[in-house]
């Protein structure tokens, strides 16, 4: 099994070496926790953390 990495730029969590998102190269493999974001206009982690879509991101 891969393990997930962090991209810098949107903070999604992602498998491979580019972000699927973003198009950016620019993966950490450090991160502390996740969050799983279903419904990015009704959350309000998703608003303090300034996520506009859906989607499995890193905190760190």
């Amino acid at each position: 099994m891969v393990a997930k990495k962090m991209c810098k730029k949107c903070k999604r969590l992602v498998r491979g070496d580019k972000c699927p998102v973003c198009q950016t190269e620019s993966l950490v493999e450090t991160w502390k926790g996740r969050v799983i974001v279903i419904d990015p206009i009704k959350s309000d982690i998703a608003k303090k953390m300034k996520v506009d879509a859906a989607g499995e991101y890193a905190l760190r």
